[in-house]
């Protein structure tokens, strides 16, 4: 490729000015010969400053969003939604070989991805799965530091699913993604939108640009799900120029331990999970299947087969006349949700430990507080992923929220403040470790810390040291 003036084009433009053949990147940490480089401006750091050692490197072009006077320098409007398409074309466009559902919303988005696949494969259909908790196909896994993963990244495992014989995607996509355009040129099936509760607004700013940021799936999108039993939904009801298939709570159900049943489509609909907290993300997969074709009795003969989704109210442990659970409750409105679901079945003491984490949103700590203040009998603050804030100014902040004469102790040491609330639970005891869910690490200072609470409960119950008479781990 001859070097060239530097050039201001539109995507358009720079996919016929680019070969095909050419990776795009935007780390300048590895190797960037014969490669595209991607000037991307993040929070803490700009790519336009690496574009002249990149260059020298043997980069092969650099796309800014900014003239910086380089050879081989092409100007876009956009470099984030530049780097999507160049990474779409790069790997095949296999977002078009594929029918992708996008779940976006502040809570649910992974019990419902994950209720929504498990219908779609009881109907023959092969489906993968990205979010939170990894990323799944066939009997493929890898772990997903994100909950939609950057272009670089989306496109290859998409390449590598349609390559495998995949041909649906059911995708949580995030209000971070969606801002920074990591889904660009997707044309998603089916658009499905859980909620919207106060969080990431250290991002975001407020809840309208939050809830902007959130309603930009539906210009890209052939139809929509939509909560209308949330305001936000209600909304999005008006935005959406796209067919709408609306669901919401129904006034009669019945939750029991380990499932809750209520009336749908002529039927009733019956949940494998533990609360009324999950049958919103219930409705919401069913509603989705029907829109890609499966019937009513298909989705209510394979609802209740659908196993266990990790840390979303998952039994830990269950023997002596107590019980554990794991949540990834993490934002108020979601804690509220679990803890309320948890009191209305549940006739004994409730307990809750929590955290909350570090270098993000600190206006929902206090109301987190508040929340477990709420419904819980006891409440035991920790830490959870504090990151390189000082976790004893997070714990500061959380307890601001207690009300006066709130049962409440601090452990800074989440694993000791585990080992602590198991040693004094008393028969007919729940106790709730909320927060962390599937996670199986902490984050302290930049470090990542191996951190499974299946396995610490399991170990600290085989002990020996709790004194709980004839105490063993009973699953």
């Amino acid at each position: 490729m001859q070097n060239r003036p530097n050039r201001e084009v539109q995507c358009e433009g720079l996919l016929q000015a680019l070969p095909p053949e050419m990776e795009p990147i935007c780390d300048s940490r590895g190797e960037v010969k014969d490669k595209i480089f991607v000037c991307i401006k993040g929070d803490r750091h700009d790519g336009h400053t690496d574009a002249a050692g990149v260059l020298r490197r043997g980069a092969a072009a650099i796309v800014t969003q900014k003239k910086l006077g380089l050879p081989r320098e092409y100007t876009v409007p956009d470099t984030r939604a530049a780097l999507a398409r160049l990474c779409a074309r790069y790997w095949g466009e296999p977002a078009k070989e594929l029918r992708i559902i996008g779940i976006t919303g502040t809570n649910g988005k992974t019990t419902t991805a994950h209720l929504l696949c498990h219908l779609l494969q009881s109907a023959g259909i092969k489906t993968g799965r990205i979010g939170t908790d990894g990323i799944v196909w066939g009997e493929k896994t890898q772990p997903n530091p994100y909950t939609t993963p950057p272009p670089t990244e989306l496109h290859r495992i998409l390449h590598q699913m349609v390559e495998d014989g995949i041909t649906t995607v059911v995708m949580e996509v995030s209000s971070q993604a969606l801002e920074q355009r990591r889904v660009e040129g997707i044309t998603f099936a089916a658009a499905v939108f859980t909620n919207l509760s106060p969080e990431h607004l250290d991002y975001h700013g407020d809840m309208e640009r939050y809830f902007a940021s959130k309603a930009k799936i539906f210009s890209q999108c052939r139809c929509a799900v939509i909560n209308t039993a949330d305001p936000y939904g209600r909304r999005l009801l008006d935005r959406a120029n796209v067919p709408i298939s609306g669901y919401h709570l129904p006034w009669q159900y019945r939750c029991e331990p380990g499932r809750s049943i209520l009336p749908w489509r002529g039927g009733q609909l019956i949940v494998p999970l533990t609360g009324e907290v999950f049958l919103p993300d219930a409705l919401a997969a069913a509603e989705t299947a029907l829109v890609l074709g499966l019937t009513s009795h298909q989705v209510m003969a394979a609802m209740p087969q659908c196993p266990p989704v990790p840390g979303r109210a998952e039994l830990l442990w269950q023997g002596m006349g107590r019980t554990i659970l794991r949540d990834y409750a993490h934002t108020p409105d979601a804690l509220e949700r679990i803890l309320r679901s948890l009191r209305r079945v549940h006739k004994g003491r409730l307990l809750v430990l929590f955290g909350c984490g570090g270098d993000r949103d600190r206006q929902k700590r206090p109301l987190m507080a508040k929340a477990a203040a709420r419904w819980a009998d006891g409440i035991i603050i920790t830490d959870d992923n504090p990151r390189n804030e000082a976790p004893e100014a997070i714990r500061r902040e959380i307890v601001v929220g207690l009300p006066k004469n709130t049962r409440w102790r601090e452990v800074p040491d989440r694993r000791q403040a585990i080992e602590q609330t198991i040693a004094m639970m008393r028969q007919g005891d729940l106790l709730l470790l909320a927060g962390k869910g599937h996670e199986d690490y902490q984050i302290i200072q930049n470090k990542t810390i191996p951190f499974d609470e299946r396995e610490i409960v399991t170990e600290i119950l085989k002990s020996g040291r709790i004194p709980w008479k004839n105490c063993h781990c009973e699953k």
